[in-house]
């Protein structure tokens, strides 16, 4: 019995636990993870939104298999990284002119898909540098007619074993007739001390799509024997996917329309949905609850969806002041606005949960409660160490949302009832009857 009884007293408080989850929280979605990891992340689908209550989405939380809660973190999508790419382009070496005022002219010859196919260099020094020879310095032609993306910088190799500090021009041209400057001064660099090295083979441009480049070194500066070109295009970023909510509206006034939004989504845009073509100015504004007052989320705004003869016209969605979460919002107009309500769409970048792999797994998300509240931790300054070690790029394992199951319903939406103030003002009340009866009690003996 005595083996009974400390083994109870063991279980007691995960079975504690268990059943304020079940009370506490209204839906709860397991968490399926592919691999290990120290952190996991989860974008937040429109179903988790639509379950939250707080308008700060404090009642959002990862919890263990035992339901304890582990370090949680909403945070926003992150920025993608730029990225680029090397490819290499057909390169020409040319002679480099005497000096800016000479006379320097380039011939080429072009296949018939544009690209370059032989080129000739034509100059004559100025009077001060006839007849003098002149130190080699190298320059190329770069042939960019065969790329399809504007190219942001170019990035060159050049014979090893000499120090390199150049500074090198880059002029753009569309027919190799007129040239213009794409970078007045950059800097090609090959140095060593001491068993270091520094090395800058970039010349950076302002994403030219010029068919034609020209690098030449500055006057006075050392030259460089250039082996290979490579143009630098910057890889396209992948687009933050946006959320768009779709709200039918209750018409209030002849120009005024109420809508009410589920769930906490961070709304950033909004646009306006009408069953027939349209051109009408609107203003937007929300508010947390039927008694607080309207504020503007947007100023006034022409919205239209017209369909002339030659295609379909259409406003584009307006950004609003700030992220809002609100659930209650009201569009009006400049004058009556007839048949059905317009609908509202609302649109929204989605947020992120991003825990660490603490406890036993697996995991669960729960959302939506009046009664508990995320635990965060020191969460932040763990993800910073991970980044640190792993790289800049490193973003944790991704996790996928299984289906909803309810634990307490709305129940957990209710708040709790506050005993010890309950109790204190019994105690309050009690105290002054018994005192008021007391000198009730007196004044009759005196009488």
């Amino acid at each position: 019995m005595r083996c009974i009884g400390i083994r109870a007293l063991l279980l007691w408080p995960g079975l504690a636990v268990a059943e304020a989850l079940e009370v506490n929280w209204q839906h709860a979605w397991p968490l399926q993870v592919e691999s290990p990891a120290a952190a996991y992340r989860l974008t937040l689908p429109p179903e988790v939104y639509r379950s939250l209550h707080t308008p700060t989405l404090v009642d959002l939380q990862v919890v263990d298999a035992r339901g304890q809660a582990v370090p949680t973190l909403l945070q926003k999508l992150p920025t993608p990284i730029s990225s680029e790419r090397a490819q290499g382009v057909p390169w020409f070496p040319l002679p480099a002119p005497p000096s800016d005022t000479a006379y320097w002219e380039l011939i080429g010859e072009t296949d018939a898909l544009g690209r370059l196919r032989r080129i000739e260099s034509r100059g004559t020094a100025n009077k001060e540098e006839k007849g003098e020879e002149t130190s080699p310095r190298n320059a190329a032609l770069v042939d960019l007619s065969g790329l399809e993306d504007n190219v942001s910088a170019l990035s060159l190799s050049w014979a090893s074993g000499v120090p390199v500090d150049s500074l090198y021009r880059v002029e753009a041209s569309d027919d190799l007739e007129t040239w213009r400057p794409v970078l007045a001064r950059g800097r090609l660099l090959d140095i060593s001390h001491d068993g270091d090295r520094l090395v800058r083979r970039r010349l950076d441009l302002a994403d030219t799509s010029a068919p034609f480049l020209r690098l030449r070194p500055l006057p006075g500066q050392p030259a460089i024997s250039i082996v290979d070109i490579q143009a630098v295009v910057p890889a396209p970023r992948e687009a933050v996917a946006l959320e768009w909510v779709n709200l039918d509206g209750e018409r209030v006034a002849a120009d005024e329309f109420h809508y009410r939004l589920p769930g906490r989504p961070p709304i950033s845009l909004a646009d306006v949905e009408n069953d027939t073509p349209y051109n009408a100015r609107w203003r937007l504004e929300s508010r947390e609850s039927p008694k607080a007052p309207w504020r503007a989320t947007t100023p006034h705004w022409t919205g239209y969806h017209l369909e002339p003869p030659t295609g379909e016209l259409r406003s584009p969605p307006r950004t609003l002041h700030l992220k809002i979460r609100d659930r209650h919002w009201r569009l009006l107009t400049d004058a009556p606005h007839p048949g059905s309500p317009p609908q509202l769409r609302l649109g929204y970048t989605p947020e992120q949960v991003v825990f660490l792999a603490e406890g036993e797994a697996p995991w669960r998300l729960v959302a939506g409660s009046a009664r508990e509240y995320r635990v965060e931790g020191m969460l932040a300054p763990v993800l910073d160490s991970l980044r640190a070690r792993h790289g800049d790029g490193w973003q944790p394992a991704t996790v996928s949302l299984g289906k909803r199951y309810s634990l307490g319903g709305e129940a957990a939406l209710i708040p709790p009832r506050d005993w010890p103030r309950w109790l204190l003002w019994g105690v309050l009340v009690a105290g002054t009857l018994l005192v008021g009866g007391f000198a009730l009690h007196l004044l009759r003996r005196n009488d």
